[in-house]
């Protein structure tokens, strides 16, 4: 018997800590730790020849979304989702310069007000959901973080290997509605294109 532990006396489980030891009245749930954000690969493959023509697969390799340059004008990129209906385009315009659109989210504009350089030219906002986020080159990756708060939460992960990019997306940035635009985001900024 232990002597220095009140549940083990009374017989209770888990007072190794294995197993979470009864709440205080019975009745009432024992309080756990949230658990955290899980994240989400997606990677952009198939390129014909870059990601302007390109396919996105998400878990299990299943294809989320085709991006098409190979329509009748060259001047547009298409996103289409699995159904094949059309979520996003981007028209490639010399100037004043690229504009872009997302059904339902982002209203058609210029690149350069939707994803706007900073002062420094080191980083890019984007603005989604009513909110700023912001996309700051790191060592291996460039990451999407929240913008305006003393600590920056990363939503999102972009990276690139030979014939591959990738996107690391956190359940939490999919909740809040920021895949959609995360996606047209990571064409744009791996286009090799001119989109201010």
């Amino acid at each position: 018997m232990n002597v220095t532990n009140p549940y083990a006396q009374a017989g209770w489980a888990g007072s190794n800590g294995t197993t979470p030891l009864p709440s205080l009245f019975g009745a009432l749930p024992f309080p756990s730790q949230p658990p955290e954000s899980s994240i989400h690969r997606f990677k952009f493959t198939s390129f014909n020849p870059d990601i302007l023509n390109c396919v996105l697969y998400g878990p299990q390799s299943h294809a989320y979304f085709r991006v098409l340059n190979n329509t009748p004008s060259q001047n547009f990129t298409m996103f289409q989702n699995r159904e094949g209906k059309s979520i996003a385009v981007i028209e490639w315009r010399q100037s004043p310069g690229a504009v872009v659109e997302i059904r339902d989210i982002i209203r058609k504009q210029l690149v350069s007000s939707w994803l706007p350089l900073s002062s420094d030219r080191t980083y890019r906002f984007m603005k989604a959901r009513d909110r700023t986020f912001v996309w700051v080159p790191q060592n291996q990756y460039v990451g999407l973080y929240t913008y305006g708060t003393t600590n920056p939460e990363l939503y999102a992960k972009l990276s690139r290997t030979e014939g591959c990019v990738t996107l690391e997306i956190s359940s939490v940035a999919i909740q809040i509605g920021l895949f959609e635009c995360c996606v047209v985001a990571v064409v744009l900024l791996q286009s090799g294109r001119s989109i201010d």
